[in-house]
């Protein structure tokens, strides 16, 4: 898996000091930054006002709303983190591990992380779990890993699903594939479509699962719909195939044509092959199909979990409707 170092804004405080902080974060959550910016900077040039030091120094460093200026944005943060402010700890972790405006230092990278994962920071206890299963600035740790993974809830962080998903499949546990399944269910209900990917997998190979190929389909067809390439690829071949489900050139071709168009390579090459076996009336239906797809399919999908509890409604209904009937 893609190495991924993710470093999130938790915004959740209900007890506000300074008139200007509820304004300044209202703004930055609606992404309104040059107005977030003016609120936080009369508070922020004031000693121990660590909240607005840290808006400050994150606009700085991204460039949001100011213009960026890494000097004036470690400067406040600086100031943030004498107050062992969490989110300044987390974020000054990240720029060390991504040498963003400082030497890169793993090390300092972790102490950090540490410092804010002690006040239970997501961010910090994502990305130490990263680093301890990557072994990155750490001796590489899988316990370790785990441990700080499952302390973070994966509606907030639903990346953590996956590669606690992904730690489970590799280690081989008798309950491995069960807890992968429902690490990787958990991130995808909260919409993360790299895990309908890895769910879809699991059905279509009936690993911890019963094999359900149609389930798959749905899965990778979600995914593939809300634009994740990898799935429109994985449809393509899928079809292109036939064997776990009818073979179906024309929708091979339009979710391969898909995956193409945005330079995916193995789309590319694997379009390029299931041309020489279509005629000319297939390829001109594969591209009605393609902008039937853009159309009325790509952005529209509605989630299969949805779907799913849909129909389980409906036959819990039928069967009661059976059972009075019995009676």
């Amino acid at each position: 898996m893609k190495k991924w170092l993710l470093l999130s804004i938790f915004l959740g405080w209900t007890h506000v000091v300074f008139a200007d902080f509820a304004a300044g974060e209202e703004a930055f959550k609606n992404q309104r930054y040059s107005e977030a910016f003016q609120q936080f900077l009369p508070s922020a040039n004031q000693q121990g006002n660590y909240r607005e030091q840290y808006y400050i120094a994150y606009m700085y460093l991204y460039g949001l709303g100011v213009t960026k200026n890494d000097t004036k944005g470690l400067s406040y943060l600086q100031e943030s983190l004498k107050e062992n402010y969490h989110l300044a700890q987390a974020l000054m972790g990240f720029l060390y591990s991504q040498g963003h405006g400082v030497p890169m230092d793993k090390k300092k990278a972790i102490e950090l992380y540490k410092k804010a994962a002690d006040q239970g920071n997501t961010s910090a206890l994502l990305n130490l779990g990263v680093a301890y299963y990557q072994g990155d600035g750490v001796v590489r740790n899988i316990t370790k890993a785990i441990e700080y993974l499952e302390q973070i809830p994966i509606d907030q962080q639903p990346i953590t699903g996956r590669y606690l998903g992904e730690i489970y499949l590799a280690s081989g546990d008798a309950n491995a594939a069960t807890r992968a399944h429902a690490a990787y269910r958990a991130a995808a209900e909260a919409n993360d479509l790299p895990s309908f990917v890895a769910l879809g997998d699991m059905f279509l190979s009936g690993r911890g699962v019963s094999p359900d190929a149609q389930k798959a389909v749905s899965y990778y067809t979600y995914a593939a719909a809300h634009g994740y390439v990898p799935a429109q690829y994985n449809l393509g071949v899928l079809y292109a195939n036939g064997k776990q489900v009818p073979r179906n050139l024309v929708d091979a071709h339009a979710w391969l044509s898909l995956a193409a168009s945005q330079k995916y390579e193995a789309a590319v090459d694997a379009l390029q092959k299931l041309k020489d076996e279509m005629t000319l009336s297939d390829v001109d239906k594969a591209r009605q199909k393609l902008i039937d797809l853009q159309k009325n399919v790509l952005g529209q999908m509605e989630s299969p979990f949805k779907q799913e509890q849909v129909a389980v409604k409906q036959e819990t209904a039928r069967s009661r409707i059976i059972q009075r009937r019995r009676r």
